[in-house]
Order: C-alpha cells, then sequence, then structure tokens
C-alpha cells in the first residue's frame, strides 16, 4: 500500500511548526511564494522580512504564540486529512 505524500503546503507547515524559516526560493517547490497565502488566510501569523545579503526573497518563519501554534497544527491536520496524492 502505498502511502500519502505530503502537498507543499503541508511540507512548508510542518518545517514553520519545527522553528525553521522558510525562504521563497526553497527547492521543493518551484515558488513557494504561492502557498504562503493559503496559510495566512487561516488566521496563521508569519514573521517576514528581507536579508539584503541573501537576496530578494522573503525569509519566514511562525509566529510562535500558542494560539499561531495551534492555528497551524490544525490546518496541517485538515489538510493531510484531505491529502488524496500518493507515492
Amino acid at each position: 500500500m502505498a502511502k500519502k505524500k505530503l502537498s507543499h503546503t503541508a511540507k512548508i507547515l510542518k518545517k514553520l511548526l519545527n522553528s525553521e524559516t522558510v525562504i521563497s526560493s526553497d527547492v521543493f517547490a518551484s515558488n513557494t511564494n504561492q502557498y504562503f497565502g493559503h496559510i495566512k488566510d487561516q488566521g496563521i501569523e508569519l514573521i517576514e522580512w528581507n536579508d539584503p545579503a541573501d537576496g530578494r526573497h522573503l525569509k519566514r518563519k511562525l509566529n510562535m504564540t500558542d494560539e499561531n501554534i495551534d492555528k497551524a497544527e490544525n490546518y496541517l491536520k485538515r489538510i493531510m486529512g484531505k491529502s488524496h496524492e500518493l507515492d
């Protein structure tokens, strides 16, 4: 039986929940910028900044408040339940 493959949004959320910084040019998606809007639409607050030394890509991390972590975890659970992509 094949296991479910994580969507790009789920991969981003997992990284954010692990306190990692995500850059819009990360290699697992051709343009991760398109996924951050969906995350923010769920009321999940991201801290965004630009480091000129790293080029023009925004860096993002999760605002690690308890409420925000709960929102991110709940959204991740919802989208993982809807994932029908297979390996």
